[in-house]
């Protein structure tokens, strides 16, 4: 028994640096990448536009109210409605607070002074936070309001602060107006799937090529890496439409937007993403090695995306390893295509993810070249 542990042990740490790696540094890497990127603990800074048709000291009182919470950050001050609309549509703001004319007024005459709170929630992380934090703000300030108001005509604090609370709160949900969970991540889920897969095909495409060189040395290094990227991009493709199709067939998610949006975003991201494994394919040196770096990548990627902790919430870190990761711009774009009918950012993404493809298929057609010539160099020399 002793005999065979200690021989596993040996076999265990026969390559120490790498064992170690693996078993001690990606642990540590994740827990102190995932500490630094929720360190805050909640979502604070939900971008906020606040449309004040009052104008008065008790409606600027509100605001101000709004403004003081770590919670949001006041965006814009917007002057009709239509601007609000569209700074939620542009998803410039995540939430709106919209103040009625005669606030002021229906406050002194004990009315009930109503507000709206709009919230967008394609995304849950920040839309409960919206719901929770505004009724606070709402009740602290009417209590406030509505106890100066009745101690003005002589009642005693506590007595004033039970009779009345001035001000009531609306709250509006778009978009996923019954707050399904599951139209909030099942697309996200999908789009990783779908990234999982392409790595476990796309990253060991090139592996196997250094050992036919012989009968592939008429073919140049650009024409293999195309003739390894277009059967794979055009199957991820296919792939792509057919879990969108099962999302809304089957699982009842809302198809709101336009397909032709959706498959440019798709296409986009299937290129990106067949290429960055083709590149990682080019470099490693085998399958093994691949596999253990497309899971450091994966396993990182669908987390810090942005997709459930919303990028304005986190840390200049966190926000700058997001814009490495291509699914950062495809799998928001494709929820709010599918849920809100329009990804203002849909152009400039599907642009970024196709440079970043380009850039990589470049980067991996000289780097297979260069690893193909040294391989090449080193069988001739074994031959002499």
């Amino acid at each position: 028994m002793f005999n065979i542990l200690a021989n596993e042990f040996r076999s265990l740490f026969k390559n120490r640096c790498s064992t170690i790696l693996i078993l001690f540094g990606i642990p540590i890497l994740y827990t102190t990448l995932f500490g630094f990127l929720y360190s805050s603990n909640v979502v604070k800074n939900i971008p906020l536009a606040i449309y004040d048709q009052d104008q008065t000291a008790s409606s600027r009182a509100l605001a101000q109210a709004f403004a003081d919470s770590e919670r949001y950050n006041i965006i814009a001050q917007v002057t009709s409605q239509e601007s609000l609309e569209q700074s939620l549509a542009n998803n410039n703001a995540m939430a709106t607070l919209v103040i009625p004319e005669n606030f002021s007024r229906d406050i002194k005459l004990s009315q009930a002074a109503n507000v709206l709170m709009e919230t967008n929630a394609t995304n849950l992380m920040f839309a409960n936070n919206v719901i929770s934090t505004s009724q606070e703000i709402i009740q602290t300030f009417a209590a406030a309001a509505g106890q100066k108001l009745l101690e003005g005509v002589n009642q005693p604090p506590a007595q004033a602060l039970k009779t009345v609370a001035p001000v009531r709160l609306g709250l509006r949900i778009i978009n996923n107006p019954t707050a399904s969970y599951s139209n909030f991540v099942l697309v996200g889920l999908s789009v990783n799937g779908l990234q999982i897969a392409m790595f476990m095909v796309s990253c060991t495409l090139l592996t196997a090529e250094y050992a036919h060189l012989s009968r592939r040395r008429k073919l140049s290094a650009p024409a293999i890496i195309i003739g390894k990227l277009l059967p794979c991009w055009l199957m991820s493709i296919l792939s792509y439409l057919a879990f969108i199709g099962i999302l809304i067939s089957c699982f009842g998610i809302p198809m709101r937007g336009s397909m032709l949006e959706l498959l440019l975003i798709g296409s986009a991201f299937t290129f990106a993403i067949t290429n960055l494994g083709l590149f990682i394919s080019a470099i490693a040196p085998n399958v093994l090695s691949v596999m253990q770096n497309a899971a450091i990548y994966i396993m990182s990627s669908f987390l810090c995306c942005g997709y459930s902790w919303p990028q304005f919430a986190m840390n200049s870190i966190g926000k700058i390893y997001a814009a490495t990761l291509p699914i950062t711009y495809a799998a928001i774009t494709i929820r709010d295509i599918l849920l809100a009918a329009y990804a203002p950012d849909l152009f400039r993404n599907t642009l970024i993810l196709f440079i970043f493809g380009g850039v990589f298929c470049l980067l991996a057609i000289l780097s297979f070249s260069w690893r193909r010539q040294k391989y090449a160099s080193e069988c001739q020399e074994g031959l002499t």
